[in-house]
C-alpha cells in the first residue's frame, strides 16, 4: 500500500496535462489475436504527450538522446513511459531499480509483457543497504576497479519520498549518490510531490483533502507501517545546489486537481490497514471516520468537479563536464 500512497498525485489530474492517449480461418484468427495483443500493449504505454510530468522531462531533454537510463526508483508507470523512449527518444539501455521484491516481480512481468526486456533490466536493491549495496562499478579514478557504469539520464520518480519506507534517514544522501552515477553532461530528473498543508483556512474543500491525508497516514502508523514522506521543492533545489558536480537547470510545477476516484483510492489505502490495527474497536471507529470523509468528499467533488490542492514538480539538473566531484 505504500506505493498506492506514493503515486496518488500522478493519477489525479494535473492541470497542464494533455488529452488523447494513443490506444493502442486459422490464419485470420492468429492475425486477429496478434493484433489484439499489440493493441493491448499500445494502450498500456505512457507517452510524454499524455503525461504532464514525463512530457516535461522530454521537453527538457530536447534533442539530447536519452542513451543509457537509470530509473532509480522504478514502478509500473515509469516503465510504461520508458518503454516508449527506445523508438522515440534514442534510449539504448535502461536499468530499473526497486527495493521491493513484489514490485520487482511485477515490473519484470511488465517489461516482458511490453516486449522491452531486451533493453530494460529490472534489479532489486536498497541504495543504502550496508551489507548488500547496489554496485555500478568502482570509483572513476581507481584503476583497480572494474570500469564504472555511468548513465546519460537518471530518473528519480517520487524516489526521495518513497525512501522513508526503506532507508528512512538517508534522503539527504540520495542526490549526491545519484550525481556520481551520471556521465558528464548527463541529466538528473527528480519528480516529487509538494507536501500538503495541515489545512487551507480559506478553502474548506481543499482542507478535506488535507484531512484525508492525515487520516490515511494515521491508519498507516496504527498498522505499524511507515508513511510516505514527501519533500518540498525548495529542499530538493537546495540539495541539488549543494552538489558541486551538478548544475540546477530548471524546475517545473504542475497544480493537482483531485477527482473523487483519486480521493477514494487514498481512503481505501487507509481501510486496507484495518487488519493490522491493535484492536477491532479501533478499526471500527476509524472506519466511521473514513466513511464520513468519503461522503463529504463526494459532496464536495459533486459540487466542484475537481478540487485543486498542491502541485507535483520536476527538478532538472545536469552533471558538470569537468572532473569535479562532490
Amino acid at each position: 500500500s505504500i506505493f498506492l500512497a506514493c503515486f496518488a498525485a500522478r493519477f489525479a489530474t494535473v492541470s497542464q496535462s494533455t488529452a488523447g492517449a494513443p490506444q493502442g480461418g486459422l490464419i485470420l484468427s492468429m492475425t486477429r489475436s496478434m493484433s489484439n495483443a499489440a493493441g493491448t500493449v499500445s494502450r498500456r504505454l505512457v507517452y510524454g504527450k499524455d503525461d504532464a510530468l514525463f512530457g516535461s522531462i522530454e521537453r527538457q531533454q530536447g534533442d539530447k538522446p536519452f542513451g543509457t537510463v537509470l530509473d532509480a526508483g522504478t514502478g509500473i508507470h515509469s516503465l510504461r513511459w520508458l518503454a516508449t523512449l527506445k523508438t522515440h527518444k534514442d534510449m539504448e539501455k535502461c536499468v530499473a531499480v526497486t527495493a521491493d521484491e513484489t514490485m520487482q516481480t511485477n515490473c519484470q512481468r511488465e517489461v516482458e509483457s511490453l516486449g522491452v526486456d531486451d533493453h530494460v533490466d529490472v534489479i532489486i536493491g536498497n541504495w543504502f543497504d550496508a551489507e548488500n549495496p547496489l554496485d555500478f562499478g568502482g570509483d572513476d579514478n581507481d584503476d583497480n576497479n572494474d570500469p564504472p557504469q555511468r548513465f546519460d539520464v537518471i530518473l528519480a520518480d517520487y524516489l526521495i519520498g518513497a525512501m522513508d519506507g526503506f532507508s528512512p534517514y538517508a534522503q539527504d544522501q540520495m542526490i549526491p549518490k545519484l550525481a556520481r552515477l551520471l556521465k558528464p553532461g548527463g541529466r538528473l530528473y527528480i519528480v516529487g510531490l509538494q507536501p500538503l498543508p495541515d489545512s487551507v483556512p480559506d478553502d474548506p474543500h481543499a482542507s478535506l483533502i488535507c484531512k484525508v491525508r492525515q487520516v490515511r497516514d494515521a491508519c498507516i502508523l496504527l498498522s505499524g507501517h511507515r508513511c510516505y514522506r514527501e519533500y518540498p521543492v525548495d529542499w530538493i533545489q537546495s540539495h541539488v545546489s549543494e552538489c558541486k558536480s551538478l548544475d540546477l537547470l530548471h524546475t517545473s510545477q504542475f497544480p493537482i486537481m483531485y477527482k473523487q476516484a483519486t480521493i477514494v483510492k487514498q481512503i481505501n489505502v487507509a481501510r486496507a490497514k484495518f487488519p493490522h490495527f491493535p484492536s477491532e474497536e479501533l478499526a471500527a471507529s476509524m472506519a466511521d471516520v473514513l466513511d464520513d470523509l468519503e461522503d463529504r468528499t463526494f459532496k464536495a467533488t459533486r459540487e466542484m468537479g475537481r478540487i485543486q490542492l498542491g502541485f507535483d514538480y520536476v527538478v532538472t539538473a545536469e552533471k558538470l563536464t569537468s572532473k569535479l566531484e562532490i
